[in-house]
């Protein structure tokens, strides 16, 4: 997905890198169009190796460069990054071996364009609909067409609608188109006895029925070179001929940069070549008419708004003038007419003598005599004011601690009244005297009114019980907080030693994963060692081999027709074989 080219570059180990190129298209009276063109890079690797000679251009560095994602290639596929890599790999090698060979590559970018290496000269050619979804301007082909950039060559290609044209026309002028296309091509259809085999085998067979665009600076070749006269179908055909009967027929063959068996030949040598080059030209000359026309018509059509326009102006102005002599008209009559009113000022014949400087300082110094008794004043009634505030403040405050010193003192007397009748109510109720102490009396001064035996006896058995019951109340509370206590101390004991071995068999299980985690990461890293070096020693290999080790390398031994796939011996024979059967109604031979 090379075509998905956003606001960076993309680069592609051992080939390249595509990015953008900014430029200014100047466009007159000091205005330009900013350009953003798409550009390749080839790799100074790949160009040293062996030996490429294209364009160095040198980009802007504010366009970032990232390295071919193979990860969202493989999620966009069905297959895995391994296989998409080994792929990539495997194509770039195929290409590096093609490049080695001494022959015209044209590898294809789908959706991009062609990259074109010919003679160790590398040319990028863009697809025209890409540079179209690259520059929304529109004005990048006009420009890559008519004002290149000095010292780039031009790499855009037409549509590839192409295809469907050379398609359609028979294969002795696609031999024609071919041979246009390439001059040593030309040159090996008229002189083939002086091209070797070696240099006939290292040319790329070129079928103009894979072409994906064909460039301008092609175009512009082609049109620079002699063309052919109108009969230049028989005359190759005479050509074709005398080199048939000549060589035999595999050289002829490959020869005419077309691997074609006897009858295909046969059939291309009768076959009428169809020349569109003066049907391309008058349509280029009714696409010149037409445009000239709706050139013109677009002008008259400027030319006759532009008139339009000035008799709209004539006429504002035509409007704004008289209005502007309507206005002077009545200014001057204005001016010329006479009042007819009376004046109501009056001029007097005498007025009053203009004051002396003398006289205006006296009253400027009255004046500022008069203000500073002003602000005298001022400041002597704002003391007055401020004391006078000042003792009505004195005056709140003492009456305030006036108010305050007889609330205290009121409080203190309620008090003291307060204290003086609790006082006396002691007095009133408190209990009767002891009696006089008289000598040698018999009577019980104390315990008068103390219990007889029964009821103390019945007092402190009630004593000793509540006593014993408090004790055993208290001794069994005791037990009871020691025996908490040390159901509690268990628990924690408990709870201590299963956290104990839960922390020690979480440590076991952690230390095990750390150690299982090394060993599958030393695994790995084995794994991967082992098949870096298998890798290495296999693409060591696979370059020692050389270009004969795939099966499409072998396979260009095996050459046939591209048209009927039949052997390019072939004289009219058929290809089913001699031991097989075909049975009516079914797909299969037996």
């Amino acid at each position: 997905n090379l075509d998905r080219v956003g606001p960076s570059g993309v680069s592609i180990p051992g080939l390249g890198t595509f990015s953008f190129l900014r430029q200014k298209l100047e466009v007159g009276h000091n205005k330009y169009i900013l350009l953003q063109r798409p550009v390749f890079l080839l790799s100074e690797k790949l160009a040293q190796i062996h030996g490429l000679k294209f364009n160095k251009i040198h980009t802007p560095g504010d366009i970032p460069i990232v390295q071919l994602n193979f990860i969202v290639l493989s999620l966009e596929g069905p297959f895995n990054r391994e296989i998409v890599e080994g792929c990539i790999r495997e194509t770039l090698l195929s290409f590096s071996r093609s490049i080695a060979s001494k022959q015209t590559v044209e590898f294809t970018f789908k959706g991009i364009g062609v990259l074109v290496i010919r003679d160790n000269r590398v040319k990028m050619k863009f697809y025209k609909d890409f540079l179209q979804a690259m520059d929304g301007s529109g004005t990048l082909l006009k420009a890559l067409s008519n004002d290149p950039v000095p010292g780039m060559p031009r790499a855009l290609l037409i549509d590839r609608q192409v295809d469907e044209v050379l398609a359609s026309i028979g294969t002795l002028h696609q031999v024609l188109a071919a041979a246009e296309w390439d001059s040593q091509a030309t040159s090996a259809l008229v002189c083939t006895e002086k091209v070797s085999m070696k240099r006939i085998l290292s040319r790329q067979v070129i079928s103009p029925a894979q072409v994906t665009g064909v460039s301008l600076t092609d175009e512009l070749e082609k049109n620079m070179k002699p063309k052919l006269p109108p009969k230049t179908g028989a005359k190759m055909s005479k050509e074709i001929s005398k080199c048939s009967s000549t060589s035999n027929n595999n050289v002829s063959h490959f020869v005419h940069l077309q691997e074609m068996c006897y009858l295909c030949m046969q059939r291309a040598q009768r076959n009428v070549p169809l020349n569109l080059s003066e049907e391309r030209r008058r349509k280029e000359k009714e696409e010149e008419r037409i445009l000239a026309q709706y050139q013109a018509q677009k002008d008259q059509d400027a030319l006759h708004r532009q008139l339009m326009r000035d008799m709209a102006n004539r006429e504002q102005n035509q409007k704004v003038a008289a209005f502007n002599l309507g206005v002077a008209e009545a200014v001057r009559s204005h001016k010329n007419e006479k009042p007819t009113e009376t004046y109501k000022s009056f001029i007097f014949e005498k007025r009053p003598l203009s004051s002396t400087p003398q006289q205006k300082q006296e009253v400027y110094s009255q004046q500022l005599e008069k203000q500073l008794e002003d602000n005298v004043a001022k400041e002597v009634k704002r003391k007055q004011d401020q004391d006078l505030i000042d003792r009505l403040e004195q005056v709140q405050l003492a009456e305030e601690l006036a108010v305050q010193r007889a609330k205290y003192l009121k409080d203190k007397m309620e008090e003291i009244q307060c204290y003086k009748r609790a006082l006396d109510t002691q007095i009133k109720l408190r209990p009767a005297l002891l009696p006089h102490c008289e000598p040698n009396s018999a009577e019980f001064v104390f315990g008068k009114n103390d219990m007889n035996k029964e009821k103390m006896e019945e007092r402190k058995k009630r004593a000793r019980h509540y006593s014993k019951c408090q004790l055993q109340a208290s001794a069994e509370r005791k037990r009871a907080a020691i025996l908490s206590q040390l159901i509690d101390q268990r628990k924690e004991a408990d709870m201590i030693q299963r956290a104990k071995k839960q922390w020690m068999a979480e440590k076991g299980e952690r230390l095990e994963r750390i150690f299982q985690m090394n060993l599958a990461l030393q695994d790995d890293w084995r794994k991967s060692a082992e098949l870096k070096r298998q890798r290495d020693y296999e693409e060591k290999l696979f370059q020692r081999a050389g270009d004969k080790l795939l099966l499409l390398d072998q396979c260009a031994k095996y050459r046939r027709c591209y048209q009927c796939k039949r052997s390019l011996s072939h004289n009219g024979g058929t290809n089913v074989w001699t031991s097989t059967k075909y049975v009516p109604g079914s797909r299969l031979m037996v």
